[in-house]
């Protein structure tokens, strides 16, 4: 069977680049205005993907990589052509038909009136009817930012791509990039869905059909479907399913679907508006209208004549100075809100938290801050009252009440005040609480606003209930919000009628919901004073104050299609369904599993759900418009795998024998191959390639390791065979895999622009073991479908866990850092680690989990004391002045007596660590004692000697050697710290070079 172009290479430098910045457009991102999903992979990955599963590997590995880079356009004369300086207007107008001139043209430029839409429209239109030879000369026009192509291409990949189109936003190659492809691939292309249905036709005998079974936000089922592919969606999660049907069916249904769309979203808000304005619940007296408001908590802890309201700051406006001061009242036991403007020593007191009442989980007196009391303690040893379905605000004598303490207010002149609230404002506050409890009943059964009750137990659905006694969604938002929420749900409700139509306002709902809630906070700083949202975090913590957004504040939020997206996508099909009941036939899964996430998607998804339930039902009778929690694969236990194993065996069964799977899934820790590993391998699947892209890093940091998540991609096809494995016969096989793999990945790798870091090499030797391993049914006579749900002991192994350790040890052993080739084979292993540690930490990789994968693989049990720090993100290694006289004892056979050693330095009687006996690790001291001597070497050279004996003049020139590697590290701006002691290295390497005496 041919090998596909992904299964023995992948540009991951390039795809790092064009997928992190993907990620960082935010809005700007082609599905994410659809809605709130956690974790949705880069369209331009999963582009990627498909088109490295589908184009074939040929003798010409190079070549094969020049036209891939073609395809997507990230080859140099493609992101040249990304680039996105404007084409003149009157250029546009001379290329353009004469009836297009006439239509939609000027003297001087684009008729009055067209929106920037219809612009682009017009743009496509032109474009459309142009030759190749027409089409390049009107590029040749553009006003490029950088003009010069020399200069271009000598920036880095990273920097060049800041000021181009994405990728998955511009039409595809030139005419002359197709013609390479074409003459590589032997296809006749001249787009990509051409290219996607002939090399589909070329390996299937049809159009390719992908499938997702855990689609989430639909990135995968869009981009295939976009790119020319039959696509195949499906999620438990209905709000999912919504999500992925509308990325197909609005964003892919092309311009006049989404002109509906707009439009009928446009006049629910306009009316829902006129609704609000007539009721003057928005309004004062003064011609201003809300422009955002300000709740908080507040309690009245035993031993207090006064309610305390809580916050942990009460500033409100950075830039604005303002904050809240809170003011005794005679003959009341509720404080009175002063809102005030402060000078800049005042606003640096309230931004250090001066006069915050909620401290570390306790409540503080706002006029006395000796007393506190704890917050647990004031819910009590029964908890607190939970609320009833028909409660939408604290009743009295609930432990925490609620109030309004602040309104900024804005008039026709667009100019903004805050103010406390008045009693006018106070009688607005009870005419909402009316007119919502007037429609309260009849709008939950309609489905305009939330009825559904949070279920129990869960990780997170548990905290509002605990923390606050909420106990149904609609809970999580105050009356103000539930009348302005429910009237745009009922009026939306009667203006949609098409499907579309009806999805697009459904969506709407879901995205105020997040943007306006009791768990939306207020942002204070100096670049905003406004409101947050709801999920800032995978998570549903109520807060002691947060911002309630006036109507007209939702005007941004509530449109799910913002702007023409011209994109169509084909032939899709969406279901909501168990992944293990799925009957659709697909040539190609790629999924994104809920593998040991943190996130618990059918709980977080419930909040959007409780606005969608009664409402999709109408639209999707066929759905479930339930999460099913129970059916919900998650966490990483027995019952996980059991369930794993059962959908990706089902999803085996429903691919051809030459199909493919791809399984992409976010680490932070290596180790996490070896339990997925195995419950692919039971599932009836083997594995053929992995690579790591970064999505989640700076384009600066790309492969610098900092926080960065890799998106992991496991290609794997089905296991056809049922041969046997013998451990006796595997590890020689693994071995060979390990070393040719980081061969060929080396033998790719680019000066100035490297494809593949430490990372990529080690989890790239975890996938050669896997690509041995998973060609057999059993190992030993052990059938690895009962070997994935056997239990062990902590430390007891598999056989499968051991060969995947010996597949890194092989890779640690391989990878020897430039410079040391000659004295590799002289040191142990614990030096061997301490080097290559310092080797990854001089290119920036900072992760704590890779440091630990490379001691695992050098079988070095404790790396602390070698460790200058241990944070998750910010490990770093001991330089020879962090050491000083620590972790230092004799060298057998080296050192007649101990007495040579710094006394500091000599072992406990719990005995020495082995990097202590190490040469190396006196060769170190040496350094430190260079450096401490104003680098005057003669005192390194005489430890040296002393240290060593007679056995010094035949070590003297593999310790010069290892100083010249030490004094490089001087060099990196990410061992900037090494600069002192690499200084003492180079003097110290020169006076050994010349020790003759």
């Amino acid at each position: 069977m041919q090998k596909s172009f992904i299964e023995t290479q992948f540009p991951i430098a390039r795809l790092s680049a064009e997928s992190f910045r993907e990620r960082e457009a935010n809005t700007g991102q082609t599905l994410t205005r659809l809605g709130k999903w956690w974790g949705r992979k880069p369209l331009i990955l999963v582009r990627a993907c498909i088109i490295g599963m589908l184009m074939p590997a040929s003798e010409d590995p190079l070549t094969d990589r020049d036209v891939f880079l073609k395809i997507l356009t990230m080859d140099d004369d493609g992101t040249w052509n990304r680039q996105k300086g404007e084409i003149p207007v009157k250029a546009w107008r001379e290329a353009a038909p004469a009836e297009i001139q006439e239509k939609y043209f000027a003297a001087q430029g684009f008729r009055r009136g067209l929106s920037e839409e219809q612009k682009e429209f017009v743009r496509e239109e032109i474009w459309e009817n142009l030759n190749d030879l027409q089409r390049q000369q009107l590029d040749d026009q553009r006003r490029r930012p950088i003009p010069d192509r020399r200069t271009f291409d000598a920036i880095p990949y990273s920097e060049r791509i800041k000021n181009l189109e994405r990728p998955e936003n511009v039409k595809g190659p030139s005419a002359t990039a197709w013609a390479e492809i074409n003459a590589h691939l032997g296809t006749n292309a001249k787009n990509l869905s051409e290219l996607v249905d002939q090399l589909g036709r070329q390996q299937f005998g049809h159009i390719p059909r992908v499938g997702d079974s855990f689609c989430g936000g639909g990135s995968i089922p869009f981009e295939a479907a976009r790119i020319g592919c039959e696509a195949f969606g499906s999620d438990l999660n209905p709000v999912a399913g919504l999500l992925t049907w509308a990325s197909l069916n609005l964003i892919g249904g092309g311009q006049a679907v989404q002109e509906e769309v707009m439009r009928v979203q446009a006049e629910a808000f306009a009316a829902a508006d006129s609704r609000i304005t007539e009721w003057g619940i928005e309004h004062n007296d003064r011609g201003e209208r809300a422009d955002a408001y300000l709740y908080c908590v507040e309690v009245k802890p035993e031993g207090c004549d006064y309610y305390i309201p809580l916050a942990p700051s009460w500033l409100i406006g950075e830039k604005s100075k303002v904050v809240a001061r809170w003011q005794r009242v005679a003959g009341s036991d509720r404080l009175c809100p002063e809102i005030a403007v402060v000078n800049d020593s005042e606003l640096r007191l309230y931004k250090a938290k001066q006069g915050a009442t909620v401290v570390d989980s306790r409540v503080i007196d706002p006029f006395d801050a000796s007393r506190s009391w704890s917050l647990e303690a004031l819910r009590g040893p029964q908890g607190l009252r939970r609320w009833s379905n028909d409660d939408v605000v604290p009743r009295a004598g609930d432990v925490f009440q609620e109030r309004l303490y602040c309104i900024r207010w804005i008039n026709g002149r667009g100019e903004r005040r805050y103010a406390a609230p008045e009693a006018g404002d106070l009688v607005r506050e009870a005419r909402v609480l009316e007119l919502l409890r007037e429609r309260f009943a009849d709008w939950q059964q309609q489905g305009f606003i939330p009825s559904k009750s949070i279920p129990e137990g869960g990780d997170k659905t548990e905290e509002p209930i605990r923390t606050r006694g909420w106990t149904h969604w609609h809970h999580l938002f105050t009356p103000r919000q539930l009348l302005t929420h429910g009237v745009l749900a009922e009026i939306s409700e009667h203006l949609a009628q098409t499907k579309p139509e009806k999805v697009g306002c459904l969506l709407g709902m879901g995205r105020i919901a997040n943007w306006d809630s009791r768990l939306a906070g207020w942002v204070a700083d100096s670049t905003k004073e406004g409101g947050s949202h709801t999920f800032v975090n995978q998570a549903l913590n109520p807060l002691f104050n947060w911002a309630v957004r006036p109507f007209p504040k939702l005007d941004t939020a509530w449109p799910a299609i913002n702007r023409i997206r011209l994109c169509r996508a084909t032939s899709n099909s969406i279901d909501v369904a168990d992944s293990r009941e799925i009957t659709e036939k697909c040539d190609m899964w790629i999924t994104d599993p809920p593998y040991a996430d943190a996130i618990n998607y059918h709980e977080v998804g419930d909040y959007f759900l409780s606005w969608y339930d009664k409402q999709l039902s109408k639209i999707f009778p066929e759905w479930v418009p339930d999460a099913r929690s129970e059916l919900a694969v998650r966490g990483d236990g027995e019952d996980f795998r059991r369930s794993m194993v059962e959908i990706y065996q089902n999803l085996a069964r429903h691919m051809p024998d030459t199909g493919l799977q791809l399984v992409m899934f976010t680490h932070q820790d290596p180790a996490v191959w070896a339990d997925l590993g195995m419950i692919l391998w039971a599932a009836g699947l083997k594995a053929t390639a992995a690579w790591t892209i970064s999505t989640e890093t700076e384009a600066a940091g790309i492969k610098k390791g900092n926080y960065v998540q890799g998106t992991v991609c496991l290609v794997l096809r089905k296991r056809t065979a049922a041969d046997p494995g013998f451990l006796f016969d595997v590890y020689p096989l693994v071995e060979d895999e390990v070393r040719s793999q980081i061969r060929s990945m080396q033998a790719l790798d680019e000066e100035g622009e490297p494809n593949f870091n430490d990372s990529d090499y080690q989890l790239a030797s975890y996938a050669a073991a896997l690509k041995v391993l998973t060609q057999y049914s059993s190992l030993d006579g052990k059938d690895v479908a009962n070997e994935v749900f056997v239990v062990r002991a902590r430390n007891n192994k598999s056989d499968f866990e051991q060969v995947i350790e010996r597949a890194i040890t092989i890779a640690c052993d391989a990878l020897i850092p430039k410079g040391l080739n000659d004295s590799w084979r002289d040191l142990n292993l614990i030096e061997r680690y301490y080097l290559r540690a310092l080797d990854i930490e001089s290119r920036g990789e900072r992760r704590k989990g890779m440091y630990e994968e490379l001691a695992r693989g050098f079988g070095v049990s404790e790396i602390r004391p070698l460790l200058k720090s241990d944070t998750a993100n910010g490990t770093r290694v001991h330089t020879p002045s962090g050491f000083g006289t620590s972790l230092l004892a004799p060298i057998d056979g080296a050192v007649a007596t101990a007495g040579a050693l710094p006394r500091r330095g000599r072992a406990g009687s719990s005995g020495p660590h082995p990097f202590a006996t190490t040469p190396l690790r006196h060769l170190l001291f040496a350094v430190c004692e260079t450096a401490a001597a104003d680098n005057d070497p003669n005192q390194g050279r005489q430890y040296l000697r002393d240290t060593f004996g007679q056995t010094y003049w035949g070590r003297r020139e593999g310790m010069v050697r290892l100083l010249d590697w030490l004094a490089a590290l001087g060099n990196s701006e990410d061992t900037a710290d090494w600069a002192k002691d690499s200084e003492a290295a180079r003097i110290l390497a020169g006076r050994l070079r010349n020790d003759d005496a």
